[in-house]
């Protein structure tokens, strides 16, 4: 296929936790929404996968034969996820996703946090279940979760507190399945969760301030692990990041 690059890991380390300096009125990523504006009294740890790299600390993991594959963006490279599958959630279904190591450190508890990532997703690449960024799960844990979801693609943001079976959602209300790329950015701040496209907020839902995020599982990107009907995401990512104010 045109385009593709190897695999490998390259020399560069993407993907440590590093404390970046605080931004004057609005600590954020780029492409977040304003809304809501924590102000960390301390500088945010943050995390960024960008693949012009290589993978840095992040692990391929593939079943069915399924393939990861970098392929040229803006000037750097981005991961192309398996294409759909006719019979979605079934076994023979190619699944392939990344996964980190430990990342205790992304956990935010009751903080203020944003999380997201640029996607690439065709018209023709939507599915009930497409997982963008991903840490822990909404059953007997915690969570935070960008995906994809549904015919129509549109993003959604979702978080579960410890100990509460009470999913929490912010629905954006444009797709992003036009086969151009979209920056997507969910942040939890001031008893909200919201979720914005290329900087315009799109979405969002009230939710406890007491609500608190800890999990000892990995970040997972394209994916929530290798099984059958994993939420296997299809299309393109590029620079996923999490961010919480310490």
């Amino acid at each position: 296929m045109a385009g593709l690059v190897s695999l490998r890991p390259q020399s560069r380390q993407v993907g440590e936790p590093v404390r970046r300096p605080p931004s004057p009125g609005h600590a954020s990523a780029p492409g977040e929404s304003p809304s809501p504006s924590p102000s960390p009294s301390r500088a945010p740890i943050a995390v960024r996968y960008t693949f012009d790299g290589g993978l840095g600390s992040l692990h391929p993991r593939q079943a069915a034969g399924g393939e990861l594959a970098m392929v040229p963006h803006d000037g750097g490279l981005a991961v192309r996820f398996p294409p759909r599958c006719a019979h979605y959630g079934a076994p023979s279904c190619p699944r392939a996703i990344l996964q980190s190591g430990p990342v205790g450190f992304l956990n935010p508890g009751r903080g203020a946090f944003t999380y997201g990532a640029s996607v690439l997703v065709g018209p023709d690449e939507t599915s009930k279940g497409a997982n963008v960024v991903q840490k822990g799960f909404s059953v007997g844990d915690s969570q935070f979760k960008l995906q994809v979801d549904g015919e129509a693609g549109r993003p959604s943001c979702v978080i579960v507190g410890t100990g509460s079976d009470t999913i929490f959602v912010a629905l954006a209300s444009r797709s992003v399945a036009d086969g151009r790329w979209h920056r997507i950015a969910c942040a939890r701040g001031n008893a909200l969760l919201t979720v914005a496209m290329d900087g315009v907020e799109v979405g969002r839902t009230a939710i406890p301030s007491s609500l608190s995020i800890a999990n000892d599982d990995p970040l997972c990107i394209g994916g929530k692990g290798t099984s059958a009907n994993n939420d296997q995401f299809v299309g393109v990512i590029d620079d996923v990041y999490v961010t919480r104010f310490a």
